[in-house]
């Protein structure tokens, strides 16, 4: 199997996938990109002067946490989008309503904002948290309009900061992964839409992740041990629906920045590059697997010169991917793509060779 690219598109970041068209950002503008037609710019977010200048550029918009980081839709038209520190609501015809601030840290992670099928948002805070002194919470909303309530907090010193909040279409619950130290590193379950929480497992590395996917049988994730972690490798995990049972199923080359599953079932996962000692090369890699057992590495790409303090070597798998068939992912601080989105398709070898 291999990764086969049908466009790249320069300066842009794919925020999320839905039937049809891909929601991302440029700078500060929020644009889609329809199947069947050209791109279209949906609007601009206003910002002070600085925050204008400073995201003209990927270098400083990505060094300084600037651009738009998130995306759900709400309703059939209308949007919410993440920028730092601020949540923005896009009403239909493009009108903007600014409904609620990020409470503590820059933004939520990436799969960290998630809207329930029955239409609550919830997201959980990522912030630095390096001496634990902070308390980590979990809010929610029943109507973005009015922004977001707290219902769910971890005290000072029990988790550095909250990694994921997803829907299970399977188990028709939530789960919640926390980190970042092996007693921080934990899997949550809820099923009254996170009012309360029940442990699923922690205490090692194994159990922390970015992200999970779902199938019927189980749930997956790659390890996001980074340069915070020592030696300690870095894996494919498999936890199993039925018995609980946690295994290691493919070690990977460095710590996991990216999952998703598309339409057919197919689970990809990428790995990133931090600069720890326990990476195998200076490279991100794109892992697939048809059935959860057995995985190929079917793309790769190399770690460009800035520092990670700048911006980790990743490639981000947004939301919504289980909508379709194609691989949709952000190229961040990679050779040739300091911040660019990558569409393209999974084939066979020997599919790919004969053409």
């Amino acid at each position: 199997m291999k990764f086969e690219i049908t466009s790249t598109i320069p300066g842009s970041r794919a925020l999320l996938v839905e039937p049809g068209r891909i929601i991302g950002g440029r700078g500060l503008e929020l644009w889609q990109w329809p199947n069947d037609r050209g791109p279209r710019r949906i609007v601009r977010f206003p910002a002070s002067i600085p925050e204008t200048g400073l995201s003209a550029w990927t270098l400083t918009r990505l060094g300084f946490r600037l651009g738009i980081h998130l995306v759900l839709t709400v309703g059939d038209e209308e949007c919410l989008a993440v920028l730092k520190r601020r949540f923005v609501l896009v009403r239909t015809g493009g009108r903007l309503i600014e409904v609620d601030r990020v409470h503590r840290g820059n933004k939520p992670a990436s799969r960290a904002l998630c809207a329930m099928p029955a239409g609550p948002i919830l997201y959980g805070e990522y912030l630095l948290n390096d001496d634990r002194a902070s308390a980590v919470a979990l809010y929610r909303s029943d109507d973005p309009a009015r922004g977001f309530r707290k219902i769910y907090e971890f005290p000072a010193g029990e988790v550095r900061h909250i990694h994921f909040v997803q829907w299970d279409p399977f188990g028709s619950c939530l789960w919640m992964g926390t980190g970042d130290r092996d007693s921080e590193s934990r899997l949550y379950r809820s099923d009254d839409v996170g009012g309360s929480w029940r442990l699923a497992g922690g205490g090692s590395q194994d159990w922390r992740a970015v992200g999970v996917a779902f199938t019927a049988d189980a749930l997956f994730w790659g390890t996001d041990a980074g340069s915070d972690a020592g030696g300690t490798l870095n894996y494919i995990m498999r936890y199993d629906r039925q018995d609980r049972t946690l295994v290691r199923v493919q070690r990977l080359q460095g710590p996991a920045h990216g999952i998703g599953v598309l339409s057919d079932g197919t689970l990809i996962i990428s790995t990133g590059v931090e600069g720890g000692i326990n990476e195998a090369d200076r490279s991100a890699h794109l892992w697939a697997s048809r059935d959860g057992s057995l995985w190929e590495e079917v793309f790769a790409l190399s770690k460009n010169r800035w520092p990670g303090i700048i911006q980790f070597g990743v490639m981000r798998i947004p939301p919504g991917t289980e909508s379709g068939s194609e691989v949709v992912f952000t190229g961040l601080a990679l050779r040739g793509a300091s911040e660019t989105l990558f569409r393209g398709n999974l084939v066979d070898d020997r599919t790919s060779s004969a053409r």
